[in-house]
Parts: structure tokens; sequence; C-alpha cells
């Protein structure tokens, strides 16, 4: 019983970035046994200092461990580790749990790989900081077979304890990990616009911040408002049409126009809205959108 529950405390981590040492560092301070390693050993040092096990080679986390966590820079790079280490041989009965973001196509591709080598996969994507993890304010997004899942399901908790089974579906995490960062990104692209525009008519940046904040009290509601009517097909009510918004869109574009600031995101959204009008959404909520970015849709 003993040897069951400490070899259930030992994980590995290849990957020693800031999230794979915040990991690795979660994991030390649930009291699991860490082996570790980095293609440059000097990132190792903090975490051995307490209480890490720094590996020479790779393919000696593989071998002490039936868990490994792999937060590497791409899949390219993972593979590169592969190819130089050998680790394909390394790989049987050991559940890699494989946090390195990735295309679609690189997701399916190494599940491949890893069956093939006789290993078992779980893919998953993380949406918080290194600082989160083992907190309340974690995020991790999961996919793989349920017994891997389940199997790997202790050792997650650690790093999130509420953390998202996605299910089967192993593209599933980076689907949704890109969909989420898309409309992140799209916020902070659009907040740093409103920067500019401010900055260019000489209105104080501290301004803008605290304006910024009380304006961005209704997004959360809104977007949840939003997925709502997306989810339940109601984008016909509306609490701003379609033709309201290009309307209020025109003076926004107007305006960043005198200013004399690149246009290309008010170019780029008033495309958006005008297409979804030629697609008859005109008077449907905002939500319609949903409709312009559908795949296979036909374009003007």
């Amino acid at each position: 019983m003993g040897a069951e529950v400490e070899s259930k405390k030992r994980v590995g981590v290849i990957g020693l970035g800031a999230m794979g040492s915040g990991i690795a560092r979660t994991c030390l301070e649930a009291g699991y046994r860490v082996s570790i390693w980095n293609r440059s050993s000097d990132k190792a040092t903090p975490l051995v200092a307490l209480g890490a096990i720094a590996c020479d080679k790779p393919d000696e986390v593989l071998e002490a461990n039936r868990h490994v966590v792999v937060c590497v820079a791409d899949y390219a790079a993972w593979m590169q580790i592969v190819g130089n280490h050998g680790l394909e041989e390394r790989l049987a009965d050991t559940s890699i749990i494989q946090l390195t973001g990735g295309s679609i196509d690189d997701v399916t591709e190494h599940e491949t790989f890893i069956a093939e080598s006789g290993g078992r996969m779980a893919d998953g994507a993380l949406m918080c900081f290194p600082s989160q993890l083992g907190t309340s304010e974690a995020s991790i997004l999961v996919a793989g077979a349920p017994d891997v899942l389940e199997d790997c399901d202790p050792l997650l908790r650690v790093l999130d304890p509420d953390w998202t089974n996605l299910g089967e579906d192993i593209t599933k995490p980076a689907v949704l990990s890109r969909a989420l960062t898309a409309g992140i990104l799209s916020s902070f692209v659009g907040y740093v616009n409103g920067l500019a525009i401010c900055r260019e008519a000489g209105i104080p940046i501290d301004v803008y911040i605290n304006q910024s904040v009380k304006a961005d009290a209704i997004v959360p509601g809104e977007k949840r408002r939003l997925a709502e009517a997306v989810r339940d097909g109601r984008t016909e009510h509306t609490e701003a049409s379609i033709d309201t918004w290009v309307g209020a869109h025109q003076t926004i574009h107007a305006v960043a126009e005198a200013l004399g600031t690149n246009l290309v995101l008010q170019d780029a959204v008033k495309s958006a809205l005008q297409e979804a009008r030629q697609m008859g959404y005109g008077e449907h909520d905002l939500a319609a959108l949903v409709e312009v970015f559908a795949a296979n849709q036909p374009r003007s």
C-alpha cells in the first residue's frame, strides 16, 4: 500500500518556462516527488532548492514517473526533444499530460504518436497565470480517454481543484483555449486602439483608465447575454440591433479618421457589421455576428 501511494505522489515535468516551473512548484508544495528536466539546466536550480530532482536527460524523467507533464514552447520543440533523446522508446505505460499549445493537427498527430509508442495521453490548455495554479483562480482545460483522465485526476486537481473535463475529443482544449484567447486579445486590441484615439485627442490617459473601469462594468453581463442568445438561437431579440451598432460605429470611425489614427481595427469592425446587414441580420442582436464568422459561409 505504501509503495502504491508513493507511486501516485510522483510526477515528472519536462519544460521549465514560467508555466512549467509553476507546475513543478505547485506539485512540490502539494507533497509530490517531482522530477524535472529542461534544455537549459539553470532553470532547474530554484526548483532543486525547493526539493525537486533535476534529471540530466528527459528519459530519466520518464523512467521515474508514471505521470509526466510536458509544457514546452510548442509541439515542434517537444518532438525535437523526443527525437534527440529517443523518447519514443520510453513512453510505454506512461501518462503524458500535454500542456504544450498547438494546432488541431499537432494534437491529433501527437495523440497517434503517443498511442503507437504505448503511452497514454491527456491534452490540455492552461488559461491562467503560473501564480494562480493550485488555487480557485486556476483554469485548466483537459480532454482524453475516460480512463486516462480518471488516472490523472488527482494530479490535475493539485494544479486546478476544479479542472474542466472536455471529454474524449482530444482537440477540444486547443479549440476552446484559442476561442477564449481570441476574445481576450480582441478586447485588449480594442482597448489599446481607444488609448491611441485619446492620446491623439489630448485626453489624459488616466481619465481614459478611470472611465474604462466604469464602462467595463457592463461587459461581463453583456458577454453572458450574447452567449446565451447564440446558445438559444434567439438573436432576433435584441438589446441593441446590429443596425444600431452600425450607426454607433460610424461615429467611432469618423472620430478615429479625423484624428488621423490608423483605421485597421475600425475597418475590420465596419466590415463585419456590414456583412451581417448584407446577410439580413440588421435588425437582430449583435449576437447574430456569430453567423458572419461561421464556417463555410459564402462571402460577398
